[in-house]
């Protein structure tokens, strides 16, 4: 139940913006394994992992970097990068068979999906800030190419990092979920008894 996320490596083109975009596909049962299985055959295909997801965040950054010159050769001017971020989340079309035990069970898988998918996109935005500070504060190099590849290097690093705090958030999610799930559970069901 673990989503994975898309990076596609600047072009150097665009506008500074973050552009959020959420999509939803329909999961239809009345029972658990009803679910199950049409969240398996209806959720997001990601490319990296072969298989469906029950939610998926894909990330696209872009920007463009302008430069200067200066008395010591080249430094960078301004930096507009930007980040595309679509999730893609799962919306029941309750049954009316369907317990009140699976209609709670739902609600708290549903939830876990949105905030599982929301971290990606919070990871994708922490790195982005990161990335165009690293830039704007690069040093001055002897000439503009030199200037270009050196923020070509420091693109490439800041991308690398924010796939591998991806890849991280993603492995500790897989070997928490079941923990993760039934405390949920256990806290909506304590609310639940409560009210």
């Amino acid at each position: 139940m673990v989503a994975v996320t898309t990076i596609c490596l600047p072009s150097l083109a665009g506008a500074a913006s973050i552009k959020e975009k959420t999509s939803y596909f329909a999961v239809r049962g009345a029972t658990l394994d009803e679910l199950d299985r049409d969240l398996n055959r209806r959720g997001p295909f990601v490319s990296e992992t072969g298989i469906r997801h029950p939610g998926a965040t894909e990330v696209k950054f872009d920007g463009k970097v302008t430069y200067k010159a200066t008395a010591d050769g080249c430094a960078v001017d301004k930096t507009n990068l930007s980040l595309d971020l679509e999730m893609t989340l799962p919306r029941w079309v309750q049954s009316k068979r369907a317990s009140a035990h699976t209609r709670l069970i739902w609600d708290t898988l549903e939830k876990d999906i949105r905030r599982h998918e929301q971290r990606h996109a919070a990871i994708a935005k922490n790195w982005l800030k990161r990335m165009e500070s690293a830039i704007r504060n690069l040093r001055t190099e002897p000439t503009c190419p030199a200037m270009e590849a050196m923020v070509n290097t420091v693109t490439q690093r800041y991308l690398a990092g924010h796939e591998r705090a991806q890849i991280e958030f993603d492995t500790i999610e897989g070997r928490e979920v079941n923990f993760r799930l039934r405390r949920a559970l256990s806290r909506a069901l304590s609310e639940q008894s409560g009210q």
